[in-house]
């Protein structure tokens, strides 16, 4: 291989490396969703959709649970509600998390690895246009020493 071959061959790779660096420093990922509109007869029955998201995401909250195997579920809500930005804009942004781990065995002592992912929405009501955006993802999961009747999680 000549030494221009091989300058060329360790160029491609330094900058296939240099591309690939960013995916690997990810501790997650993320689906962004493509924005959707939907027409209301009017702004109050626009406002009155995100008032009965915002109430429908409430019913999704699960305290953290452990089942007999061990295994914890946990479902939680992030938001500040609905926001009123002015007289005719009104905003709905919530991120659910869904949090489900397992008791793994194959590791030194009793560790729980929990997966995290989420629901991120962005509702906007501007007039009688509501405009949707958002995403869906997870985050890597976490290790943390296993419940026992003696020592409850904290």
């Amino acid at each position: 291989m000549g030494n221009a071959t091989r300058r060329a061959s360790l160029a491609i790779g330094w900058a296939a490396a240099t591309l690939c660096l960013p995916t690997l420093a990810h501790a997650g990922g993320r689906l962004p969703i493509s924005p959707v509109t939907k027409s209301f007869k009017s702004h109050r029955a626009c406002v009155a959709s995100l008032e009965a998201t915002y109430a429908e995401d409430r019913r999704q909250i699960v305290p953290r649970a452990i089942d007999a195997n061990g295994n914890t579920r946990e479902t939680n809500l992030l938001t500040k509600g609905i926001e009123r930005l002015g007289p005719k804009t009104a905003r709905y942004d919530a991120t659910i998390w869904y949090h489900n781990g397992g008791l793994r065995a194959d590791l030194p002592g009793q560790q729980l690895e929990t997966s995290h992912s989420y629901r991120h929405r962005i509702r906007q009501c501007e007039g009688r246009v509501m405009t949707t955006s958002g995403g869906d993802g997870y985050t890597l999961s976490t290790f943390d020493a296993a419940d026992t009747p003696d020592r409850p999680k904290q």
